[in-house]
């Protein structure tokens, strides 16, 4: 996979990972809805970030095409986050921007 097609890999804090995706997909065009959070709640418990193939992905069929992939860090209330596709340079910056928010802010 080359390097322009794949974004994060990074953590943010579990409880933005709603937000975060929801973001994201409001950036590619893609209607993230209540049944789409469903299926990432559900996998979530059994991804690690630690075990090989221990991601689940996800794809947000937009206007701008991405699969999310995320992996939860047992013991930690971080989960890991990355997103593939080639996003135009708007798009890319926006999630790079949203990567960061999601990792820094933590509701009190």
């Amino acid at each position: 996979m080359d390097e322009r097609s794949r974004l994060g890999g990074d953590w943010i804090w579990e409880e933005n990972l709603r937000p975060f995706c929801e973001s994201v997909a409001e950036f590619s065009g893609y209607g993230f809805d209540d049944s789409d959070w469903q299926a990432v709640e559900n996998a979530l418990p059994a991804t690690d970030v630690e075990r090989p193939g221990g991601w689940y992905d996800y794809p947000l069929s937009g206007r701008v095409p991405l699969t999310l992939l995320v992996a939860a860090d047992p013991g930690s209330s971080v989960v890991f986050v990355q997103l593939t596709g080639e996003p135009d340079d708007r798009t890319r910056a926006q999630i790079e921007a949203a990567l960061h928010i999601f990792s820094v802010y933590k509701a009190s």
